[in-house]
């Protein structure tokens, strides 16, 4: 795994880290709204946990087969965001930036 696969494993982390510790501030920031205390442990549980051991599974397995997987899910994310842009109408300046940074993430990690 070259250093791409490094740089896209531990932007996963920080986002992932970010999820765990700030579940409102994310959530305000992507879009969503937590009600209650289940809604702040989703948040907690998919925008940290599932990045930061995605991540720290690339980090420690240091492979490309590992760092295609993560690489597969931003990619994933970058289309189901791409086919709500045109479905759903939703072109909003905060959606663009979610298409670029899923885009760089998954060709960061795909091409490690």
């Amino acid at each position: 795994m070259n250093a791409m696969g490094y740089v896209g494993a531990i932007i996963s982390i920080i986002a992932g880290c970010l999820g765990l510790i700030w579940p409102k501030q994310v959530s305000r920031t992507i879009g969503l709204q937590t009600l209650g205390q289940l809604g702040q442990s989703e948040v907690r549980a998919t925008y940290g946990g599932l990045f930061i051991g995605a991540g720290v599974a690339v980090v420690l397995i240091a492979s490309s087969d590992a760092a295609l997987v993560l690489g597969a899910a931003w990619a994933g994310a970058f289309i189901a965001r791409a086919i709500s842009f045109v479905i759903d109408k939703s072109r909003t300046k905060e959606n663009v930036a979610g298409l670029l940074i899923e885009g760089v993430m998954a060709a960061l990690l795909i091409l490690a």
